[in-house]
């Protein structure tokens, strides 16, 4: 009687414990506004001018560090392209054995001028790959933004890291703990 009644017991726990449970929501039941599944797409092509995914998930302070990252870029793109055009043409010039219409590099040997010149080069390259760059990061964090839109982050979220120091019959010991709470 005894192990029948403890059948009878633990057969009833396990079905109450059942861990996959039929969703008791229908598809058809589920209102989520279009408005929020929208939201990631809709931030990433209003980023396509950059600042307008920003704008769209009210995160209005990064909009202008957008722009002076694209204006530092495109003034360090223009300002090396200038550079380089002027070493070039005074280059050409010195290996043509013509005289160079730059003063600043009639002086200058071929083989310094063509240093000059690559080293222009690969700054103006690496303003173009930066502006590139942060136009991708300007939409990566758009969408980024707006899909974290609705994460919790609450105070039950925390993480705490103690120094520990303890005494045993083996030694003392010190270390740190850390702890997560959810």
């Amino acid at each position: 009687m005894r192990n029948f009644l403890l059948v009878i017991f633990f057969s009833g726990f396990f079905q109450w414990c059942e861990a996959q449970q039929t969703d008791s929501l229908q598809k058809s039941q589920i209102n989520i506004p279009r408005k929020e599944m929208l939201g990631p797409k809709k931030a990433t092509l209003l980023s396509l001018v950059p600042g307008g995914g920003q704008i769209y998930n009210k995160k209005y302070w990064k909009v202008p560090v957008i722009y002076i990252g694209f204006g530092a870029l495109a003034y360090s793109s223009i300002f090396n392209q200038k550079l380089y055009d002027e070493v070039r043409l005074a280059y050409q010039q010195k290996i043509k054995n013509e005289p160079v219409t730059n003063a600043e590099y009639a002086n200058v040997p071929a083989e310094m001028l063509f240093g000059l010149r690559e080293y222009y080069r690969k700054n103006r390259d690496l303003s173009v790959i930066g502006i590139l760059g942060l136009y991708a990061f300007n939409l990566i964090d758009a969408a980024v933004d707006a899909h974290l839109k609705e994460f919790d982050v609450t105070d039950k979220l925390s993480l705490q890291l103690k120094p520990v120091y303890q005494l045993g019959l083996a030694g003392n010991y010190t270390g740190l703990n850390l702890r997560i709470r959810f």
